[in-house]
């Protein structure tokens, strides 16, 4: 692991260093789509916190650079035993890895295995030892932190086996809550919610649901997400009046990002007001990027739409400071997938955008409607249409809402400022 950058550690903690380390488990390492977990892992090692990760397996079809490029490189992968292999092989690497638990655990899993009482879910016995001790540094006290809690499942199904006692806390972000559970039987976390030290879930709505879903309120701290403040300069947002007003919109096209929404109400607004000199930008791939395409040229918007589809980040973020307003109308999808609180539109006002959103998800505590953004119901195309006409008709509106939303960002989504946060909430449980 990186050096600890010993000027950066916060005052908070005084000329102690952290007594604990922070364990990071991810079922796949490095998802190309987890920027915000590694951003919360700079922002614990900035404040003196050893890092250490342990993955099921590697993310091999879209896998990040930014753990490598942030000094990360210590992944460990649980990928021996995962494999079918013969009975010798499974009892060889189970003795081998046995005595690197903590006592405790070897002891529990000794009584466990002479008394034939399960100890998981049908994963190989080896696999799960070998995982186990990845996850408990010997030499030190550690916190295991788990993002979704699919992952969080994984480590308390060992916890109640009795192969791991150290504290586990996890991170519950949307998907884990929604489309995942779907299907599924009613109590799929009664483990978790049992075994966990504390559910930190990144929104007032997910503190919700985790009460409905049986957990203690005791163990429950809502535990915002974060992006660095100062990788994004703010610019309050004026129109020229020999320029175009500009809106944008960044996200993986998939249904609940809503851009069909957003196409359709762009293509009213010129309709209804044809005088108008609008632009729209829409960046990102996924799987329903042919529709889309298709939904466009269907309108033949010509050259006030622009799809750019998949673009390095130095050109999305040019884009992004060319625009006026950011527009990311998030639904409820079919299977039930929704938002947690999209990064894209803390960035987007952390860089000065009016935000147009709906009233989905977390993303209400994020917004102040009126203030920051405009938020409309979900699918509500008209409304949608209405809320962009409103700025584009009073582009004054938009340079107060650019910059009361940057004030939001700096005061409740600030990186570092949740990570200690984060740090604080560790402590209490290490």
């Amino acid at each position: 692991m990186a050096a600890v950058d010993v000027e950066n550690e916060s005052k908070h903690i005084g000329k102690d260093m952290p007594k604990f380390d922070v364990v990071y488990f991810s079922r796949n390492f490095p998802e190309l789509s987890q920027t915000f977990v590694y951003n919360e892992m700079r922002g614990l090692r900035d404040i003196g916190v050893a890092i250490h990760v342990v993955a099921q397996k590697q993310e091999t079809s879209s896998p990040s650079d930014l753990p490598k490029k942030y000094g990360f490189t210590d992944i460990r992968y649980a990928m021996e035993g995962t494999g079918r292999s013969n009975r010798a092989k499974r009892v060889s690497s189970l003795l081998r890895n046995l005595f690197k638990l903590p006592l405790k655990a070897s002891f529990r899993l000794l009584l466990s295995i002479a008394e034939r009482r399960g100890t998981g879910n049908g994963t190989p016995l080896s696999t799960r030892v070998i995982l186990a001790t990845m996850l408990q540094p010997k030499q030190n006290r550690a916190v295991i932190h788990c993002h979704f809690g699919t992952a969080g499942l994984v480590v308390a199904q060992l916890k109640k086996a009795g192969l791991v006692d150290a504290p586990l806390t996890t991170v519950f972000h949307g998907y884990d809550l929604t489309q995942f559970m779907k299907d599924k039987r009613a109590d799929i976390y009664d483990d978790l919610l049992e075994q966990a030290d504390l559910l930190l879930p990144i929104s007032d709505l997910w503190h919700r649901r985790l009460i409905e879903l049986g957990a203690s309120p005791q163990k429950i701290r809502t535990q915002r997400l974060g992006i660095d403040c100062s990788a994004f300069r703010f610019r309050e947002r004026v129109k020229r009046h020999d320029a175009p007003l500009r809106f944008i919109s960044v996200g993986r096209m998939t249904e609940k990002k809503g851009h069909r929404y957003v196409i359709e109400a762009f293509a009213r607004l010129i309709a209804n007001k044809p005088d108008l000199d609008v632009r729209l930008d829409m960046i990102g791939d996924g799987p329903l990027f042919e529709n889309i395409r298709e939904l466009a040229d269907g309108f033949m918007l010509g050259h006030r739409l622009v799809l750019h589809g998949s673009v390095q980040h130095d050109e999305v973020r040019t884009l992004l400071n060319d625009a006026h307003i950011f527009v990311l109308p998030s639904v409820v999808a079919a299977d039930g997938d929704m938002e947690g609180i999209p990064v894209a539109i803390m960035e987007a006002m952390a860089l000065g955008l009016a935000v147009i959103s709906t009233h989905h998800s977390g993303i209400p505590e994020l917004v102040a409607d009126g203030r920051s953004g405009l938020l409309v119901p979900e699918r509500d195309v008209e409304a949608l249409c209405a809320a962009m006409e409103a700025l584009a008709e009073q582009p004054e509106k938009i340079a107060s809402m650019g910059r009361e939303g940057r004030a939001i960002i700096e005061e409740h989504y600030d990186e570092r400022k949740q990570a200690q946060k984060l740090f604080d909430a560790l402590s209490s449980i290490s």
